[in-house]
């Protein structure tokens, strides 16, 4: 498949048996048979010659870069690419077929060229950015009341571990060997009076 220099479309001997669903084998021995009256070629023909187009030759040859290459111009293609859904008999290829319908709603010709065409750039993606949702500012009031409650948590929570220590100093002096030497007394009096004081902070931070 190609352009030529007056912007026309082609396609090579292999391109056009790809394109009918035969071997490269069958379209060469079209262009070899082109002259005689062989069934197949009166039919493909007799198709260009009712559109107006007569060929002596089905393809012509291109050399490129000292290869010899057949190129079959978009009208014979068609006229083959029909033969071949329509009247090949028990040789009729359903990728012609498929072909055909295809190429009956796009022009053969545009789309070999369309196929060398430069392709646009693809625009730059932007890359994804993260974005943090907005949200309000938090009213002097509340952050007030944030900083009351955090200290009265800890406030509360050191009363808590205050009376609990207490409690635990006074089991243990309870129980400690050194009560039998008249000891306790004065030491329970400490901790009760620290007791009260705790009591008493208790009670005014639950009111």
């Amino acid at each position: 498949m190609g352009t030529l220099s007056d912007g026309s479309g082609y396609l090579t001997q292999r391109g056009l048996a790809h394109l009918c669903g035969v071997q490269n084998a069958h379209i060469g021995s079209i262009s070899r048979d082109w002259q005689t009256d062989k069934p197949r070629i009166v039919a493909i023909r007799t198709r260009l010659e009712r559109l107006g187009h007569e060929r002596e030759a089905a393809h012509q040859v291109l050399v490129w870069d000292g290869r010899r290459q057949y190129s079959y111009d978009p009208v014979v293609c068609e006229a083959i690419l029909d033969y071949y859904a329509l009247e090949a008999g028990d040789h009729i290829q359903a990728e012609a077929q498929t072909n055909r319908l295809r190429f009956k709603r796009v022009d053969l010709g545009g789309w070999i060229v369309d196929q060398f065409k430069p392709k646009p750039e693809p625009e730059a993606s932007t890359p994804l950015r993260f974005v943090p949702l907005a949200t309000n500012a938090p009213e002097t009031f509340e952050a007030v009341d944030a900083v009351i409650l955090y200290i009265c948590g800890l406030y509360a929570l050191s009363v808590w571990m205050a009376a609990t220590y207490f409690e635990g100093l006074k089991q243990r002096a309870m129980n400690a060997s050194w009560n039998r030497l008249g000891l306790y007394l004065p030491l329970k009096a400490m901790l009760e009076i620290q007791a009260e004081a705790i009591l008493r902070a208790q009670k005014s931070l639950s009111f």
